[in-house]
């Protein structure tokens, strides 16, 4: 039994999933109190297979109750999110205090936002429920397959119509936190992924020469990955290029704003499992949701762009429609904050392009760290606690991940065109950056990190 698969028994086992546990959520989501009605039956499901998710536990619980005063039986879905990732380097980054923040003081705060000053209703994300601390940290949902919401196939990735809905949904989210953030700055530390890696527990030696080997690991099998495929020798040598400083903090560097001035909030992990489309009765896509906002933080949009575009979007698609998609996005955007009645600086297309080129560099960064995962297709549970320990588990599985011919399939198809635009050339030595990446290099430690790919036996 794995790690996870152990933490996730203990949390079932324990009392803290007990009749009183789904009594008060029954009361909270049906605003009833508990001598109005008697606690039939629980059903406890996992709302997602194995390599879904990595940070937390799903399930989908489905809560039977009998009203007393008509005898009726009613059913309550929700969905028990828990966070007890066995991996301890993720508990580190706090994913639970960001996503807490954003149940409670964004998503609604949002959709009011557009509700008030454009008279639209938006939808944003599934309510939250009810969120506990002790002894597990949870947070409870409405669960959204109940409202007709499904997952797209991560594997194969969003058709153009998919697409442009996700993004005029992002646009949306953009808009409304650009206007928060003229009224409350970024509502909570943790959201400013700067102040977040100042965390003493993520600068210590052994941290850094942990994320360190990480990183260097990574980076060889994707070096190692691009080497196998034909005609890729001019790409793959530019690659083994690149500075592993300006590599290691891409993270950081993605929370500088836009030139002209807005910030807005990002859902920072915008792939396929976190987001569910509902359809028509003619299989016409009508709407989605986001789920997960474990990595949500305050800068430019080019990162949520990045990322799905990296992530989700079908490879041929991307290709084929990425500067009309960018486009879509702008309109949107600049439709959206006009109805806010947004008073600052909206930027240009132009302004957007030359942002997304700056940070060009998460492309690869996220073809590294997220595009494997998202393209995994095994049966075999990829422990992503490898990353971070390599003497745990069969080595060989984790690597064999890049071997993936569904992955490596995406990168023929997409490191070409990176590499037209200019996006491959952001981590070179002699790359400008912006005053902002060079003051991060100035001050963050300076780990010891190689590129260099293990010599092949």
């Amino acid at each position: 039994m794995s790690a996870r698969d152990e933490a996730s028994t203990a949390f079932l086992n324990s009392d803290a999933v007990n009749d009183e546990f789904f009594i008060d959520i029954v009361e909270r989501k049906l605003k009833i109190t508990r001598d109005q009605f008697k606690l039939r039956l629980v059903f406890i499901s996992p709302a997602t297979g194995k390599n879904e998710n990595y940070a937390s536990v799903v399930y989908r619980a489905k809560i039977r109750i009998e009203m007393l005063e008509t005898k009726e039986s009613q059913l309550v879905d929700v969905i028990v999110k828990a966070l007890i990732s066995p991996i301890e380097e993720m508990k580190d980054f706090e994913f639970f205090e960001h996503e807490i923040v954003v149940y409670k003081d964004v998503i609604e705060d949002f959709e009011n936002t557009f509700l008030e000053r454009a008279n639209e209703v938006v939808e944003f994300g599934p309510k939250c429920i009810k969120i506990d601390y002790k002894p597990f940290e949870i947070i409870v949902l409405d669960d959204l397959k109940e409202q007709n919401y499904i997952m797209a196939d991560r594997k194969v990735g969003l058709n153009l119509e998919h697409s442009k809905l996700v993004l005029s949904k992002f646009a949306k989210f953009h808009a409304a936190s650009a206007v928060r953030y003229q009224k409350d700055g970024m509502i909570s530390t943790f959201l400013d992924r700067l102040a977040m890696m100042q965390n003493p527990k993520l600068n210590t030696p052994e941290r850094l020469e942990k994320n360190s080997k990480t990183f260097q690991m990574m980076f060889a099998n994707y070096l190692k990955t691009i080497k196998t495929i034909d005609g890729f020798e001019t790409i793959a040598e530019k690659i083994e290029k690149w500075d592993p400083l300006r590599l290691f903090l891409i993270y950081l560097a993605l929370a500088e704003p836009m030139q002209g001035g807005l910030k807005v909030l990002n859902h920072g992990d915008g792939w396929c499992n976190n987001m569910m489309f509902k359809y028509g009765e003619d299989g016409e896509v009508l709407d989605v949701k986001f789920i997960d906002f474990q990595l949500s933080f305050w800068g430019s949009p080019a990162n949520d762009l990045i990322y799905f575009f990296v992530s989700s979007v079908a490879d041929d698609v991307k290709v084929a429609h990425f500067d009309d998609l960018i486009q879509f996005y702008h309109t949107e955007l600049v439709d959206s904050l006009k109805k806010l009645n947004y008073d600052q600086t909206i930027p240009t297309l132009y302004e957007l392009h030359l942002d997304m080129l700056q940070k060009g560099g998460a492309f690869g960064f996220n073809m590294m760290f997220v595009m494997f995962v998202v393209k995994y297709d095994s049966d075999q549970e990829l422990d992503i606690s490898q990353m971070f320990d390599q003497t745990k588990g069969d080595p060989e599985a984790f690597i064999n991940a890049f071997k993936n011919p569904i992955y490596k399939k995406a990168i023929e198809t997409w490191l070409p065109f990176l590499d037209k635009r200019g996006f491959l050339d952001t981590f070179l030595p002699n790359a400008p950056v912006t005053p902002f990446v060079q003051a991060i290099l100035d001050n963050m430690p300076k780990p010891e990190i190689s590129v260099q790919p293990e010599t092949e036996e």
